[in-house]
């Protein structure tokens, strides 16, 4: 890791000077020998890490972090001269006498910074020249290393982890799901040490077509070491309106056993580490004589036998040989064929690499994933297994030797990047959105050229997903990135690193496994549970991350109220709090500050906690601001200076209808690429324009007033990816978006976008013709348009559409038809609240690639279409619909059950009346 901090102190030297260059006045001599100097040591770190990390020496281990602390010192050297700089910048600082006292303290900090950059001189000739002494070479000249931009990326790997072996313990699990002879309600545990597979195995079974016919009712629940029981029956409960803010563990007990009493039901818990779990959850499982299921992953065999205590847990076995080649050769050569992939003069080498791994199913993942990597020639192979050598005690210490090659392999921005996966709350299911923009406000990523580096920081996710470091959970529409997880026993590494390096802490106050000794030296602290006050005295804190990603309870803000103002090096915040009515002013001072995000980043939905009415106007004090969130209900006044913050990126603000239009002026910021949450006004004539970066827009409280603005307004916008426009129609001005021929020839212009949303009625009763649509579209959500006139006619010839959703009403007609080789690129059909819609026809041919289909509330449809047969659906999901509707499509017995016999996925849910 000291390599990382290094590495990432070099690129910041690196940045300073070009950006500031004569502005650094008499400090730049000191921050380029700075910057050479620890470039020349980047040479031998990689060197010293790897004997660190093999334990080859214990004065190693002392120069490796001896280097890392000097590293982070020059950094706090350059820092705090540079908020001391940018501290006489800003306003109001007017007048002789402020004028002398700023001189004065530019000499006195430029005096400072020579003083403490001779001592880091002093402590680098030390540290240089006891590298001979330790055995350290320069490992540029004894290896041949690729450079981070020459690491092949392969075609896109499977985002889930192939299940190899295990086949017969999935087919008698399956037939013990399915068996209606036993009629009382069981469990079913599988147990193994992690990495073993009990997830991959447990999903498996849980998405077998076989099993998803058998229930009525399904929940997958991650329970994990940080899980409360309150957690837990909310995760139960999936549907939002099923719980309350005020609910607790007695009132969702009570809805979990109502709601599972309704059906047959199979749940999931995953991953349950204590043994009084059950003890406590077995009340909420009705047992109805219905055949119901609850499924247990866990590591510990007492804990299944305490579920069930007269049927012996499935106890998962390592992987044989065979199958251990398999999944291996998998990893290293995708989408090939397993018996031929691997070239003769490799076969010795990955027979020895399997024989490393020992059966172990996630370090065969993971080392797959790091060969992968590597040329495909003996010399780099050789290099892998000599790596290898030393002896395993057990299995588990197996998968952490291979993970710990794997990220000892890093590129230096990629361990940082990695690392950072430890912030997150167990088995969270992570935005890659949020998590590249805190990856950018850290100054993580590399500069490439012709890429900005929100796109560096996707290639850095796909580069570690390849590698098999992290799990990809879903994409977006244009295919990349969405999601990401990552397995409990890589996060486990992460903390632990982490820990080791300075690099954060998790602070806890109670006696979870997770608990850590603060030692007030890390550079990022994580505070996941209520404290009285935040008692943390490193004043050179680079991220606090309070109460977020994944907390269900909110923390109180009273803990921070005071302290903020101590960290002046801040560059991320993230605030999860409840309670708070303002800003707190303390921010003001945080000029470093690069993310700021209120309430959960997470969620689109408004915050009921967060009372912030005004974003004040010393935001602009924050002039290196790059990402803004703020999400809550009763926000109502952002002052324009918001809008003067060169550097802002990214912000997404909550929908209003409260909140004025901006006023953004001459000076807007040129960077922004997201813009989301926004009201219209004349700032989308006068500024819009001038926005020419935007990627993202979302744009509410839209009138007819605003056409002719929007249109000319959108063709000056050329790499805009997606738009989404909101009508004011649902509101009590009543009047529509004007989606005239100006505005439609402006989509037609817009030769990136991608994804289009138009939320509201529109004037005319029918779609243009599909010529004038973008070409490009991939994917379209209408809500409320109001449309007379079929839009399928218009919307199947779009070539690159994969994903459609009609909501509302957008589609007021009675019949609705898509005709043959129509929608040829379609993957998922979303048709929801279609009140007046009463029959579909799908045409031979139509559809060719659909693989998702729901149908929601569209109470007046009398069947699903003959058509249906023909399209390979992986998924159905009829939900809310008429009980007729849904008996014709019983299994077996149903009218309409030959139409969809084929889809292994189908879920259906009756219209409550």
């Amino acid at each position: 890791m000291a390599d990382a901090a290094v590495g990432s102190l070099v690129k910041k030297l690196g940045d300073l000077i070009v950006q500031e260059g004569s502005n650094l006045y008499g400090v730049r001599d000191e921050v380029e020998w700075l910057e050479r100097e620890l470039r020349r040591m980047q040479d031998f770190l990689k060197d010293a890490d790897a004997k660190k990390n093999k334990g080859d020496d214990e004065r190693v281990k002392n120069w490796v972090t001896e280097m890392r602390d000097l590293a982070f010192e020059a950094e706090d050297i350059i820092d705090t001269f540079m908020y001391s700089k940018l501290r006489r910048q800003q306003p109001g600082c007017m007048g002789f006498i402020k004028r002398f006292v700023s001189i004065f303290d530019e000499l006195v900090s430029r005096h400072k910074v020579h003083v403490d950059v001779k001592g880091i001189k002093s402590k680098l000739h030390e540290l240089s020249e006891s590298r001979e002494v330790y055995g350290i070479s320069n490992i540029c000249a004894t290896c041949q290393s690729r450079s981070p931009g020459e690491i092949p990326i392969l075609p896109q790997l499977r985002d889930d982890i192939d299940m190899v072996g295990f086949v017969d313990e999935k087919k008698t699990i399956v037939q013990e799901l399915v068996d209606t002879s036993k009629k009382h309600q069981s469990v079913i545990s599988i147990v193994g040490m992690g990495g073993l597979g009990k997830t991959t195995l447990a999903k498996s079974i849980y998405n077998d077509p076989r099993v998803k016919r058998s229930f009525d009712i399904f929940a997958w629940v991650i329970i994990s070491q940080e899980c409360t029981i309150l957690d837990i029956l909310n995760k139960i409960l999936l549907e939002k309106l099923e719980t309350s803010p005020g609910d607790t563990i007695e009132s969702l007990s009570v809805k979990v056993f109502e709601k599972l009493k309704k059906g047959r039901y199979l749940v999931v818990l995953d991953d349950v580490w204590r043994e009084n779990v059950w003890d406590q959850l077995q009340k909420v499982f009705p047992d109805d004589q219905n055949g119901s299921r609850v499924i247990i992953t866990t590591r510990f065999i007492n804990v299944a036998k305490i579920a069930n205590p007269t049927t012996e847990p499935h106890e998962l076995r390592c992987l044989d040989e065979k199958e251990s080649r398999a999944l291996f050769l998998r990893k290293v050569f995708p989408n090939q064929n397993i018996e031929t992939c691997c070239p003769t003069y490799l076969v010795d080498y990955a027979h020895q690499l399997v024989q490393r791994c020992g059966g172990l199913p996630l370090a065969l993942v993971v080392l797959g994933g790091f060969v992968s990597t590597k040329p495909q020639t003996q010399d780099a192979w050789r290099k892998v297994v000599e790596s290898m050598n030393g002896q395993f005690v057990e299995c588990g210490e197996r998968c952490l030797e291979i993970i710990a090659l794997s990220y000892n392999n890093l590129p230096y921005y990629l361990k940082s990047c990695f690392l950072y996966f430890g912030c997150f709350k167990e088995d969270w299911t992570i935005s890659s959105e949020i998590l590249i923009r805190l990856w950018l406000a850290e100054g993580f990523l590399p500069v490439k050229d012709g890429k900005t580096t929100e796109e560096v920081g996707l290639d850095c996710l796909e580069d570690l997903a390849q590698r098999c470091m992290v799990q990809i959970t879903s994409r977006e529409y244009d295919g990349s990135v969405y999601c990401c997880q990552i397995h409990d026993v890589l996060r486990d590494m992460c903390i632990k690193k982490a820990k080791e390096n300075r690099y954060f802490e998790i602070y806890k106050n109670n006696d979870t496994v997770d608990n850590v000794t603060m030692s007030n030296a890390a550079r990022r602290i994580i505070v996941c549970n209520e404290v009285a006050i935040l008692n943390y005295s490193n004043s050179m804190l680079r991220g606090l991350f309070y109460g977020v990603y994944g907390s269900y309870n909110r923390l109180a803000f009273r803990a921070l109220k005071g302290q903020l103002g101590r960290f002046k090096l801040l560059r991320v915040l993230c605030l999860h709090t409840k309670g708070i009515s303002e800003f707190p002013s303390e921010i003001k001072s945080l000029i470093h500050l690069r993310y700021l995000g209120f309430s959960d980043e997470f969620s689109d939905e408004f915050s009921e906690d967060v009372n912030l009415k005004e974003i004040p106007s010393w935001i602009c004090h924050l002039h290196n601001l790059q990402t803004f969130i703020l999400s809550c209900r009763n926000l109502e006044k952002i002052s324009d200076s918001l809008w003067t913050i060169g550097n802002l990126r990214h912000v997404k603000l909550p929908m209003s209808s409260r909140v004025p239009p901006p006023n953004m002026g001459n000076n807007v910021p040129k960077n922004l690429q997201t813009l989301k949450g926004i009201n219209a006004g004349s700032w989308i004539g006068n500024a819009l324009p001038k926005l020419t970066n935007l990627c993202e827009l979302s744009i509410n409280e839209v009138f007819n007033d605003h056409g002719d603005a929007l249109s000319s307004s959108l063709q000056k916008l050329g790499r805009l990816a997606s738009l989404s426009i909101y009508s004011a129609s649902f509101s009590i001005h009543g009047r529509a978006i004007c989606l005239d021929n100006n505005i439609i020839t402006a989509f037609s212009n817009q030769h990136c976008l991608k994804k289009l949303v138009l939320w509201g009625s529109l004037n005319r009763k029918h779609l243009p013709h599909n010529d004038v649509f973008p070409q490009q579209l991939v994917k379209l959500k209408l809500g409320g348009s109001g449309l007379e006139q079929d839009p399928m006619a218009t919307l199947e010839k779009l070539p690159c559409l994969k994903y459609l959703e009609l909501w509302h009403d957008s589609y007021v007609g009675k019949h609705m038809i898509c005709s043959a080789t129509g929608f040829p690129q379609l993957l998922s059909l979303r048709i929801v609240v279609l009140t007046e819609l009463e029959e579909w026809t799908i045409e031979e041919m139509a559809m060719p690639c659909l693989k998702f289909l729901e149908i929601y509330n569209s109470r007046r449809l009398k069947m699903i279409p003959e058509g249906l047969k023909n399209v390979p659906l992986d998924q159905l999901e009829v939900i809310q619909m008429p009980k007729k509707f849904i008996t014709r499509m019983k299994e077996k017995t149903g009218e309409d059950w030959y139409k969809i016999r084929h889809v292994p996925n189908i879920r259906m849910k009756i219209w409550r009346t």
